[in-house]
């Protein structure tokens, strides 16, 4: 975002600023929150929870070199994730064909998802057996995945967004992913889910670890 630093100025005095940067930073926000949950309603109702939280405490925010609004929004955002998943037993599960409008998004997936260019019956198996999967994983861990496959982060933005060392941040990816993979092969050697469907598939997402 060019002006982002003349819009952060604005917004402290002016709203019609804040809403330029909402209408900039709603989908991000809104696509990380929706792949934590993958519930549409539940991530528009967390997204809206976000922005009212950082325009509340916008006032708090102090731009510096290591901290930029977007990681500052985005951890206001993971807050919302653990305040959610506190009031809730369990997770909601939810199909491609309850929520086609975004599923069916490329920016809702992660990166391998469509660099496949696979049939697109066998590319949803793909994609629901990999979302099915990060629900086993703990909350840490899909919350790391998510920010970097879902949400495109580099590992130090991440580091920023969770107050984490980045060294700590590969390590939890690398553990996460080999936690991934191993549970992902045991389901595809138990289960006939698309003829043809192989680890080998995924190999983009468990390579991408720095």
């Amino acid at each position: 975002m060019e002006n982002e630093s003349e819009l952060l100025e604005q917004a402290k005095t002016d709203p019609l600023a804040f809403g330029q940067l909402y209408d900039f930073y709603y989908k991000p926000i809104f696509g990380f929150l929706y792949s934590r949950t993958t519930h549409v309603e539940t991530a528009k109702d967390l997204t809206n929870e976000t922005f009212f939280q950082a325009l509340k405490n916008f006032h708090r925010f102090k731009p510096r070199k290591n901290a930029s609004f977007k990681s500052w929004l985005f951890a206001i955002a993971v807050a919302q994730v653990g305040n959610f998943y506190r009031r809730r037993s369990k997770m909601f599960e939810v199909t491609t064909e309850e929520a086609p409008e975004l599923v069916d998004k490329d920016e809702y997936r992660p990166d391998i998802a469509f660099q496949m260019g696979q049939d697109a019956e066998v590319l949803k198996e793909q994609i629901h057996l990999l979302r099915e999967t990060m629900k086993q994983l703990d909350q840490k861990q899909q919350t790391i995945l998510s920010l970097r496959f879902f949400s495109h982060m580099s590992i130090p933005e991440i580091s920023k967004v969770l107050s984490m060392k980045e060294g700590t941040v590969k390590s939890h990816i690398h553990r996460a992913l080999k936690r991934l993979q191993g549970m992902m092969l045991e389901t595809i050697e138990t289960e006939t889910i698309t003829e043809g469907v192989s680890i080998k598939k995924y190999e983009h997402v468990f390579e991408r670890t720095t």
